[in-house]
């Protein structure tokens, strides 16, 4: 069974590619069972064990042409980028397609297809071909904002009718009178049919290019993050390089943040006041949880944050407090959200875990 049918495929191969010769060659006007039978180097008889009759080759045939053109087309305008300019050339290449085969324009166009079995199928592929061809660069352009969805759906309306239309002068009219002065006119109508505006990009607020800095890869997200609040650069600058000093609790200076603009900027909001320089701060989860996990265990009413420090802690006499500091690897940098400015620390490694951090907790 599995030989059989692969000897039907490939002689009904044998006839479809025969017959694509005829059209390319001699026109369509050539084509009865008898041409295509001979220039398939078998009898006519043969063809009728494969095809019901010549429109039945003629609808295959049709088939090949369109995925043919769809070749052509994309080897055309494989160097261009995806845009206003590509979409057009799509456009001009598949009028020289037809240019160059104007006898499967006739095929296409001039043809009547109420003999071939699936007439509407094919009728379909046919008028809807350029539609295809082009909607790849159609949804680029209006997801870029070139066009809108409504603007492009009209303009692909006028191509599928204006271009055939075109070509349909050309090929069997002569208007206007030569290719040169043809490819010209088809450019004008395109200018006059596909317009676009010059996308405008949209404007990002100062807090989403921190939100960005703060959440720029992937494994971010195991990691919690702190900002941190200074109106000097110095005093930025001396937390990136010596770690955050805080005292007693590292949540009365420093609010967790999430990768949620909203939640972002409702503290940005409050926390502002405190200066234009926002310190980043970043802790691996993993070595949060261990650590949060260890002073459970041991029973132990400490900041998992005071845990994490190298230096013991020093007590400040003016505040009455101890003060600690966070090591620089946890600090990330930090941003201006004024000037955009971004410092990034060459040392930051949030799943820092320092022996030290270990010996303070069996310590106490």
């Amino acid at each position: 069974m599995r030989n059989k049918l692969l000897k039907e495929k490939r002689m009904r191969g044998y006839f479809i590619e025969a017959a694509k010769e005829i059209l390319k060659g001699e026109g369509i006007d050539s084509m009865s069972v008898r041409n295509i039978a001979d220039q398939a180097g078998y009898s006519y008889a043969t063809l009728y064990n494969y095809f019901k009759d010549v429109t039945d080759v003629i609808n295959e045939c049709i088939k090949d042409f369109a995925e043919e053109c769809q070749e052509y087309i994309e080897e055309k305008t494989k160097k261009f980028e995806n845009g206003p300019e590509k979409l057009k050339r799509i456009i001009t290449s598949y009028v020289d397609y037809f240019l160059e085969y104007p006898s499967i324009f006739d095929v296409f166009y001039l043809e009547k297809i109420n003999q071939i079995e699936k007439k509407t199928e094919t009728s379909e592929l046919i008028t809807t071909l350029l539609d295809r061809l082009c909607e790849k660069q159609w949804n680029y352009l209006i997801s870029n904002g070139y066009t809108s969805a409504f603007n492009a759906e009209k303009a692909q309306s006028t191509l599928r009718y204006q271009i055939p239309g075109l070509l349909l002068l050309y090929l069997n009219r002569k208007n206007p009178e030569n290719q040169k002065a043809f490819m010209a006119l088809v450019d004008r109508q395109l200018e006059k049919i596909v317009r676009f505006e010059t996308p405008v990009k949209p404007t990002v607020t100062q807090e989403e290019q921190v939100l960005s800095f703060i959440f720029d890869h992937p494994e971010s997200r195991s990691h919690h993050y702190f900002i941190h609040y200074t109106r000097e650069k110095q005093v930025a600058d001396k937390i990136v390089k010596e770690g955050f000093k805080y005292i007693e609790s590292f949540h009365n200076s420093a609010e967790q943040v999430t990768n949620d603009k909203l939640d972002f900027l409702y503290k940005h909001n409050i926390y502002k006041p405190y200066g234009n320089h926002i310190v980043i701060i970043g802790i691996a989860r993993s070595v949060f949880d261990k650590y949060a996990a260890l002073v459970r265990e041991k029973g132990l009413n400490a900041y998992i944050e005071n845990i994490l420090s190298e230096e013991p802690p020093e007590y400040d006499d003016e505040a009455e407090e101890y003060r600690y500091t966070l090591p620089r690897q946890f600090i990330k940098g930090y941003a201006n959200y004024i000037s955009g400015e971004m410092v990034t620390n060459p040392d930051f490694n949030p799943s820092y875990d320092s022996p030290e951090f270990l010996n303070k907790l069996i310590m106490k």
